[in-house]
């Protein structure tokens, strides 16, 4: 069924690619090290592609890459496209859409990060450093910068830091000739899809090719493409489900006969009777 694909069309800014590629513990290390700029010893692997959520009643969500390192600090590393071009790919938004929503995931990311970092019992002083990474390839924020390092600060003393141990970092893969970062440079410019010209992107090359040219990888990717396409077309249902459910209550409450209402919310007389 998947020999159809151009599979060679297929880039590390593919989702299912690049969280495969970066289960690579040596390319993960050294893609964090290029981009928080500080010494990554060993790492772990959470739960990739792992549904989350912070409680029972919230949003699922799914985290490409989350590692934790030996001292239990945490980052999960988004890749965020809006290439409607992708043989595989799911996010249906436009630029502008995702732009607006991406502080406001990275907010839910950091909570529910937060959430299964503290279990039961434990003390607050126990959270460690929660970093998101997000490596978009559009200007989030419209300044033109090749990265922006948002921490919480004081608004009446820009010098004054929270320390809520949270970092949320956007990378810019257009912008990658305006930083003097080398390394990071050579990486932003291979994402956006122009020759690997560093050791680090050259393996990353290597392994993203050998990964994509897998036929095992190439029906889990399918798979769990078609998995991500059923959950979100449930969740739509759900959501209109239960929008129907609220404006029958209202017209209940506003003394309408059970089968009017049954007929204009286009629910069953059993449902609607069920509300009253």
């Amino acid at each position: 069924m998947y020999r159809n694909i151009d599979w060679d069309a297929i880039t590390i800014k593919n989702n299912f690619l690049f969280q495969e590629t970066l289960r690579n513990k040596s390319l993960c290390k050294q893609l964090l090290e290029r981009v928080l700029h500080i010494q990554v010893k060993t790492i772990r692997y959470m739960e990739t592609e792992k549904t989350m959520k912070a409680q029972l009643s919230s949003k699922n969500t799914r985290l490409d890459v989350y590692v934790e390192d030996k001292d239990g600090n945490v980052a999960d590393i988004e890749m965020q496209t809006t290439d409607t071009k992708s043989v595989i790919n799911y996010d249906e938004r436009d630029e502008k859409t995702i732009i607006r929503e991406l502080p406001l995931r990275t907010r839910y990311y950091q909570n529910i990060i937060g959430t299964n970092m503290l279990r039961r019992g434990m003390h607050y002083r126990e959270l460690r450093k929660a970093y998101v990474i997000f490596i978009c390839t559009f200007d989030p924020f419209g300044a033109g910068l090749p990265v922006y390092h948002f921490t919480y600060r004081c608004k009446e003393n820009d010098s004054l830091q929270m320390g809520d141990l949270t970092e949320n970092i956007f990378l810019n893969v257009k912008a990658a000739d305006k930083t003097d970062d080398e390394e990071l440079a050579a990486f932003l410019r291979y994402v956006n899809g122009q020759k690997s010209d560093s050791s680090f992107t050259k393996k990353l090359d290597e392994e993203a090719t050998r990964i994509k040219n897998n036929d095992d990888w190439r029906l889990k990717a399918m798979t769990l493409d078609m998995e991500i396409k059923d959950m979100k077309k449930r969740e739509r249902e759900k959501g209109k489900q239960e929008s129907k459910i609220e404006i029958a209550k209202a017209m209940l409450a506003d003394g309408m006969e059970i089968a009017k209402v049954a007929k204009l919310t286009k629910l069953s007389v059993k449902e609607v009777t069920a509300l009253a």
